[in-house]
């Protein structure tokens, strides 16, 4: 009887009980965007063409203390992509409300003054560029983080 009793006390827990965080962005809080093209081998990210995109969103610098503070306070999670390990915080990052196009979320980066979020096509890159907030969709690709296309 006290088994079965434990048991319904278990399933009386709510499901939100532990649920990951969730970190909105939008054009109140993205001071800059930059779509970025990085080698995809270098990486050991597989893609189509050669190459992946890292949707690049640097803070307000306002926002960036609340930030930092809410991915410090998160616990790591462990996250294997083809064979490598990673330990993001566990956050997901959404955009006005929606969900955010995320192909690599293992390797989604989580600085102090910026969100870089892995997008396999570069369309798609700036697909979520304008969710997140379409005044600040860049028109040149960095390349590799050394000059513009």
């Amino acid at each position: 009887m006290k088994k079965i009793l434990v048991l319904l006390l278990f399933l009386m827990i709510p499901t939100t009980t532990y649920s990951q965080a969730v970190y909105d962005v939008s054009c109140s809080n993205i001071a800059r965007i930059r779509i970025i093209k990085i080698e995809a081998v270098r990486w050991n990210v597989k893609s189509p063409n050669g190459y992946f995109y890292a949707l690049a969103l640097e803070l307000k610098p306002e926002e960036i203390k609340r930030f930092v503070e809410l991915r410090l306070s998160l616990p790591t999670v462990h996250k294997i992509y083809r064979g490598d390990d990673y330990y993001p915080p566990d956050m997901l990052i959404t955009a006005n409300g929606r969900s955010l196009r995320n192909d690599i979320p293992a390797m989604t980066g989580f600085a102090d003054q910026e969100i870089t979020i892995p997008i396999i096509r570069k369309e798609d890159a700036f697909a979520a560029a304008r969710q997140v907030c379409p005044a600040l969709v860049p028109t040149k690709l960095t390349i590799d983080g050394h000059y513009d296309e």
